[in-house]
């Protein structure tokens, strides 16, 4: 799997006021969320299909479990905040996988 150091520090952080990763994975997922729309709102594409190619090929390999903590603690968190323009902007960007459970969410981005 392929880390991402930008995240990793952030997610350390997070651990660490925790004192567990096991207590603390909703945050980190929900940290990694809010960087990947951060990283649309900067328009860093490279850094924006990395986080996303990553969550697709996790989403596509989880069990049940994991893939209600993708839906509530990554697709949930995606775009959040982003006016229109830079939604549809990104959207392209999504793997299918995670279109669908966004739609399913949230409806679709138009």
């Amino acid at each position: 799997m392929r880390t991402f150091p930008d995240v990793a520090r952030r997610m350390m952080l997070i651990a660490k006021r925790h004192r567990s990763i096991a207590i603390c994975t909703t945050e980190m997922m929900g940290e990694f969320a809010r960087l990947t729309t951060q990283a649309m709102r900067e328009d860093n594409r490279q850094v924006v299909q990395s986080h996303l190619l990553l969550m697709s090929e996790l989403l596509r390999t989880a069990d049940e479990i994991s893939r209600e903590y993708i839906d509530v603690y990554d697709v949930e968190e995606l775009f959040y905040g982003l006016p229109l323009k830079q939604k549809k902007h990104a959207w392209p960007w999504l793997p299918a996988n995670l279109k669908q459970r966004y739609v399913a969410m949230w409806g679709d981005i138009a």
